[in-house]
């Protein structure tokens, strides 16, 4: 009947707090409610600990013994909610995860049973069954608590991806340096209509990107880097073509098939014209080199760096930064599937993204 017990009232304190019950709350305390989880089941547990060390063992070494199980199972618990679920369940090394649960249930087992004295048929299933309960406490809890982190960290930087793509919608093509871009094209049409039809393609180009292609969560290589060269195309038009920026991108069929969140190297490129003060500063140079090799995506952007002021001028467009971008990233692809490096040498900025395929 104890142990019955026992489980009815894990079962009972898990389905307390099951996410379609108190939904609201989970959205906000779950961290609070993680902690009362705890502290109701260590109750429970050490009133049933108690009460069977008092009721099977008696004095006067019922609460000496009770006090060192509890200890035991303390261990267990602490190990198993704070480095077993974090190192290898969460991280899908379910058999490492087994391994060691079962090597700690053994050895404390082991342990339990030839150093406590008087053990007889029920004290075994006593020591079994409420090292097992609090291996499956820990570990249910653990999980918790780590998919309530998940879905936060989701919902947070969901939250961060919709703010910035407002904010490009907003930055990226407003009104001044559109007005710039149509009084070039209307200058360049005296001259040929073909560099006015291309201008004019290259801006249809940018405001469909901005407008359509940043609602998706995804976009072909070959669409980001047809932003990045009407980008260019335009603002060597406003600059009469006299801009030392060099573009080495690919041109193969991979580009169609690879995919990759919108804004991100166009943000990259958008990042070294500002800084570069391109078109301000004289000798100023943008370098972008795009490839595809067995580690990955590799896009690469190297550029001359002005002077703080000289930055200032040069304010057509405003990036939404490199943390942004890393948190694209990290919602899309996972910390551990990309690299994105800066570096500055000699007043030379180099900005590197490598993403796992």
């Amino acid at each position: 009947m104890m142990l019955i017990n026992i489980l009815v009232l894990l079962v009972i304190l898990r389905l307390s707090f099951e996410k379609r019950i108190i939904e609201s709350i989970l959205r906000k305390q779950w961290q609070f409610l993680l902690t009362v989880q705890h502290v109701l089941f260590w109750l429970c547990f050490s009133f049933v600990t108690v009460y069977f060390y008092t009721y099977f063992v008696g004095f006067p070494n019922s609460l000496f013994r009770a006090g060192i199980a509890l200890l035991i199972n303390a261990a267990i618990y602490y190990l198993v909610f704070n480095y077993f679920v974090p190192a290898f369940y969460v991280t899908k090394k379910y058999a490492l995860y087994i391994f060691y649960t079962m090597l700690v249930f053994v050895l404390v087992s082991l342990l339990r049973i030839l150093t406590e004295p008087g053990i007889d048929g029920f004290s075994f299933i006593f020591i079994y069954t409420s090292q097992v309960v609090v291996i499956l406490t820990a570990s249910l809890l653990g999980i918790s608590k780590h998919k309530f982190i998940i879905e936060n960290d989701i919902k947070a930087l969901e939250i961060v991806k919709k703010e910035a793509d407002l904010n490009l919608i907003k930055s990226k093509i407003n009104p001044h340096f559109l007005l710039n871009t149509l009084n070039n094209i209307y200058a360049a049409g005296n001259h040929t209509e073909d560099l006015q039809s291309q201008s004019v393609l290259n801006l249809s180009q940018l405001l469909q990107y901005t407008i359509y292609e940043t609602a998706h969560q995804r976009i072909s290589f070959a669409t980001e880097l047809q932003m990045i060269k009407s980008l260019t195309g335009l603002y060597q038009l406003k600059y009469d073509h006299q801009l030392d920026i060099q573009l080495d991108l690919p041109t193969s069929d991979w580009i169609e098939d690879v995919e990759i969140p919108p804004t991100v190297c166009f943000t990259l490129y958008e990042n070294a014209l500002k800084y570069a003060a391109i078109g301000h500063v004289p000798g100023a140079w943008i370098r972008v080199n795009a490839n595809l090799d067995d580690k990955g995506l590799h896009f690469s952007l190297i550029n001359s760096i002005a002077h703080p002021e000289q930055v200032r001028i040069n304010d057509d467009y405003k990036g939404i930064g490199i943390a942004t971008i890393r948190q694209l990233l990290n919602l899309e692809f996972g910390p551990e599937k990309y690299s994105l490096t800066t570096s500055i040498e000699k007043e030379t900025h180099l900005a590197t993204l490598i993403i796992q395929l």
